[in-house]
């Protein structure tokens, strides 16, 4: 039975007298890779912002797992089961490749403040546990040998890895990916592709904003379409390629 991780239902989000989203409703399936794309202005971030809580819908509810999250705090999200990737990479410049996934690592870490002081023995095997899963994803993104490096020394490509493997390091069900190839080079998006894929295949569900057409294209099971906020049309990468209302929004024509 086909299940379904993430359900929008009815969401619409204006901002003073500009309507971001109006009645958007679709469904993102467990275990696949799904793409949201449209125009810039179509609402797709603020679509990712109200899935993991900075904003919250005028009308509508966003259920996970069958259950409603609006309202919840963001860290509680977090914990439910889902992570996120930003447009503009979001590191902690002077912290280590390490560092910077070990702060993702933190939700799922029960110890605290108290346990911060006392350094008492199952505290420590915690965070011996955390730097080792670090490690297995900073090996899974490629980055093992740059562990030790800080996180602003590295290329612009492989900040973009490492805020990937900061995402994962929460352990999500269900990870956003707001344009995670915007400034990479042609290498550097199919190395991305390979990894989301592996990342799928994992049992991780993506959910995607990406304006590169052809990783979108290669790698999404399902595709929705917004433009000026409302939902144009959904389908298989095949069937949006073929959408003239797609084609007709993209070029600007009638």
């Amino acid at each position: 039975m086909v299940k379904s991780i993430v359900e929008l239902q009815s969401i619409s989000r204006s901002f003073g007298g500009i309507q971001a989203l109006y009645d958007i409703s679709f469904q993102v399936t467990q275990g696949t890779i799904q793409a949201v794309i449209g125009p810039n202005g179509a609402g797709k971030t603020t679509l990712f912002n109200i899935v993991t809580g900075l904003y919250a819908p005028d009308e509508g509810q966003v259920l996970f797992e069958g259950r409603p999250i609006q309202g919840r705090p963001i860290h509680h999200i977090v914990r439910m089961g889902i992570a996120r990737t930003f447009q503009n990479v979001e590191l902690f410049g002077s912290m280590t490749v390490l560092e910077n996934v070990l702060v993702g690592r933190h939700s799922r870490m029960r110890s605290g403040f108290w346990g911060a002081i006392g350094r008492w023995k199952g505290v420590r095997r915690e965070e011996a546990d955390a730097v080792e899963r670090a490690m297995e994803l900073l090996r899974f993104t490629g980055l093992e040998e740059q562990a030790g490096q800080k996180s602003s020394d590295l290329p612009f490509g492989w900040q973009r890895f490492l805020e990937i493997a900061r995402a994962l390091a929460s352990d999500p069900r269900l990870l956003l990916l707001d344009e995670p190839a915007s400034g990479l080079n042609a290498v550097e998006t199919s190395q991305l592709g390979e990894l989301l894929l592996k990342i799928r295949d994992q049992g991780v569900t993506l959910l995607l904003v990406e304006h590169d057409m052809s990783l979108t294209m290669g790698i999404s099971d399902h595709i929705q379409v917004l433009h000026q906020g409302r939902r144009l049309a959904e389908g298989t990468p095949r069937e949006i390629q073929s959408n003239d209302a797609v084609v007709c929004a993209y070029l600007g024509k009638d």
